[in-house]
């Protein structure tokens, strides 16, 4: 059964001087082939909570958030088979965590796409469980990216284009890895590693600024 969850967070326009608004958004949603849509637009921002993120256990989800101004954040939890996660910010505060998977529940066939555009960015996505996709768009500010895919079948494309960089994507065994990055420029610094079982690919297009590149693929 199909249930469709949809938040949209506005800032409101006050004829006098108020204090920034507050929106705020926490789900803790259990079951399948739900489609859960959030926008926040302006002021405050959050999606869960570092110490509690906002949680969906299930198979075949579909979860859609979109945040445009302020100070953003976010925390949310995937666990189940066959998700969908498509995330966009627009600017300002960014930093975003997102974990599909855990000890007890993998994230198989899960597919995350993040677009984030500008400021002080900060996003570290975890995933566990195989046929795993995390695609990620920057294009400006701070930025500071870290991903993490453990499984069988991972791959990963990545584009950024500019201001302070770092990169860490790590991507363990059991065997076919991929990840496909193109970078621009500013003060770099990539650390990426692939572990084994066998077939790593690697496909890396830089261009400027202070560069400082680590690479280890094993098997």
């Amino acid at each position: 059964m199909l249930r469709l969850l949809t938040f949209a967070m506005m800032l409101l326009s006050l004829a006098a001087p108020a204090a920034a608004q507050s929106n705020s958004v926490y789900i803790d949603q259990i079951g399948s082939s739900n489609v859960i849509d959030i926008t926040q637009a302006g002021s405050g921002n959050r999606i869960g909570a570092s110490v509690t993120p906002s949680t969906i256990t299930g198979s075949s989800n579909t979860v859609t958030i979109t945040q445009t101004g302020d100070t953003n954040a976010l925390d949310y939890s995937i666990n189940g088979g066959t998700n969908t996660a498509t995330l966009a910010y627009t600017g300002n505060g960014n930093t975003a965590t997102l974990t599909c998977g855990n000890n007890t529940t993998s994230c198989n066939d899960a597919a995350i796409t993040h677009t984030i555009i500008g400021d002080d960015n900060i996003i570290s996505t975890l995933m566990a469980g195989n046929g795993l996709t995390n695609t990620l768009t920057v294009t400006g500010n701070s930025n500071n990216i870290s991903t993490n895919q453990n499984g069988n079948d991972k791959t990963q494309n990545m584009t950024l284009t500019g201001d302070s960089n770092t990169i860490v994507a790590t991507q363990a065994g059991v065997g076919t890895h991929s990840l496909t990055m193109s970078v621009t420029g500013n003060s770099n610094t990539y650390d990426i590693s692939q572990a084994g079982a066998v077939t790593n690919t690697l496909v890396i297009n830089t261009q400027g600024s202070n560069n400082s590149i680590t690479i280890s693929q094993t098997n």
